[in-house]
This record gives structure tokens, C-alpha cells and sequence, in this order.
């Protein structure tokens, strides 16, 4: 089975359009420099049986010329109606141009106007398509009561990415770019909570990744150093999730460190998420016994 067409992106498609553009406008100036020399060779041809004409008026060869009696027609005198109608037709390709990108421009900026930055982002690496159709925004709710309006846009909203991550990733990376996305979040600090398990371990590595929650949270039953299990918990019963979590899936964040926004920006992001982590686990831990 072949591969499927690239699709091209905007800026291809447009280096498309100018070249075709290019093309017709060299071929419109192609037949205008012929039509010209057409014209030119006419005007000079009609100047030269004029006087050829006058000549034999003048030697008494003839005693009147047609051809140099004739009246030329009077220049037509356009409309603004006309003249407009007349310069859109010649250049509706340019104007079809500019309107493409005003209109690509508008549609950017409208985009960015509308689109709501939310005040925190969960990575869930699960890989598991029908926990993350169902469950997804329920995590998100549920993330969302511990956090305020962090960017001040009058609401309060947690996204949860779903980028699945286990031995299956790599086959899959080829069409899904799963493990391109899952590398790049972890290139930047928008987002430090995340939902993983074994599978996921392999590629965020959290013995180097993540924080360490033993000396703030070690006193619940379901944190071990890095991770706090959400087996043993009320998680999916709040999730709706009728089946049993799998034993290996927990809750942990990154820890702050240099990112390609800056280490600044991770502690930002961390400042928020930390603390709304320590709620949801003190909400659904169990504390050890003395």
C-alpha cells in the first residue's frame, strides 16, 4: 500500500499560486508585446499609404484620397462603472491573491483571539484510545478544582494531552508523530503534571524527569518516590471508569529544570501545577499509619 500524499502546507500551496501567477502574467505579457508590434506595424503601414496618397494629391495624380478623408472614431469615454468592472477583470488573479492572505491574516489573528490559553495542562501518556475518549475531560474537571485563573482571562481550564507513549509507540510514531510531540513537551515547560505508567517510563525516563515527592507527600500510602498510584484510589470511580486502573498507572510532575523556554518559565509552570497536585493527593491518598 503506497504512502499516503504529503499535504502541503500553506506556504507551498502559495509559492504554487505566485508561480502560476508569474507564468500567466508572462504570457499576458507575451501576447500585449505582440499585439503592440501588431498594432505598431498597422499605424505605420496606414502612415505610409497616407502619404503615398498625399503625394499623388499634390502631383495631381488624383484629385481627392479616401484615405486621407477618413475620420477616425471618436475615443470612447468609459463609465467608473466600466473602468472599475475593467480593472478587476484584469487583475482578479492579483486581487484573488491579496484576499487570499487577508483573509488568511484575519482568520490567524481572529484565531489567536479566541483560542483560551488554559491556567494548566496534564500530560496523560496512558496508552489506552478508549480510557482517554472517555476519561479525558473528567480529568480535567477533576484537575481543575484545585487550580484559579492563573492567566486572568475570567476562566479557569485545565487541558489534558493525550500523547499515548508504550512499546507500541515507535510503530506508530512513523504516521502519529506520538513520540515527536511526547519529545517536544518535554522540551518546553507549558505543561509539568503527568498521568504515565511503565509503558511511558521508557521514554520520559523518571528517575531523571521527574520530582521526587517522598519528603512532601511520603506520608500517603500510594507515594513512592517519584510516583503516587491511582490504583488503590477513588480516582476512577470519579473518572466513571467502570474498570479497575491498572496497578502500574500514577500521577507525577516534572521537575523544574533548563528548557528551551528557560528555566524561568518551567518554575512558573511548576509553581502552578505543584500545588494542585498536593491537593489531588491529599484528597485521594491514604495516610500511613503511625
Amino acid at each position: 500500500m503506497g504512502k499516503k500524499p504529503k499535504e502541503k502546507n500553506v506556504l507551498q500551496i502559495m509559492q504554487e499560486m505566485e508561480a502560476q501567477q508569474q507564468a500567466l502574467a508572462a504570457q499576458q505579457a507575451e501576447l500585449a508585446a505582440q499585439k503592440a508590434e501588431e498594432e505598431r506595424l498597422a499605424y505605420e503601414e496606414q502612415l505610409r499609404e497616407e502619404r503615398l496618397e498625399l503625394l499623388r494629391l499634390k502631383q495631381g495624380v488624383i484629385d481627392e484620397s479616401e484615405t486621407i478623408r477618413e475620420e477616425h472614431e471618436e475615443q470612447r469615454k468609459y463609465t467608473l462603472g466600466e473602468k472599475l468592472g475593467n480593472f478587476f477583470y484584469h487583475n482578479k488573479w492579483w486581487l484573488g491573491i491579496a484576499a487570499f492572505f487577508v483573509f488568511f491574516t484575519g482568520f490567524t489573528v481572529w484565531q489567536i483571539a479566541t483560542t483560551v490559553k488554559p491556567d494548566m495542562i496534564v500530560l496523560l501518556l496512558v496508552h489506552d484510545d478508549y480510557f482517554n475518549a472517555h476519561c479525558n475531560e473528567k480529568i480535567s474537571e477533576i484537575f481543575q478544582q484545585y487550580i484559579s485563573d492563573e492567566n486572568g482571562d475570567g476562566k479557569v481550564v485545565c487541558d489534558v494531552y493525550y500523547i499515548p507513549a508504550s512499546s507500541d509507540t515507535e510503530d506508530r510514531s512513523g504516521y502519529t508523530g506520538d513520540t515527536t510531540k511526547l519529545f517536544a513537551e518535554f522540551q518546553i515547560s507549558e505543561a509539568c503534571i503527568v498521568i504515565s505508567d511503565e509503558g511511558a517510563d521508557t521514554y520520559i525516563v523518571p528517575d531523571r524527569t521527574l520530582y521526587d515527592l517522598e519528603a512532601d507527600l511520603g506520608e500517603y500510602e500510594q507515594t513512592d518516590k517519584m510516583r503516587f498510584y491511582l490504583a488503590d484510589t477513588d480516582f476512577a470511580k470519579d473518572l466513571g471508569w467502570e474498570e479497575a486502573l491498572d496497578k502500574d498507572i500514577y500521577v507525577g510532575i516534572r521537575s523544574v529544570r533548563q528548557t528551551m523556554d528557560s528555566e524561568e518559565e518551567m518554575q512558573k509552570t511548576f509553581d502552578i501545577s505543584y500545588p494542585a497536585l498536593q491537593k489531588f493527593i491529599a484528597h485521594y491518598g491514604t495516610r500511613r499509619s503511625e
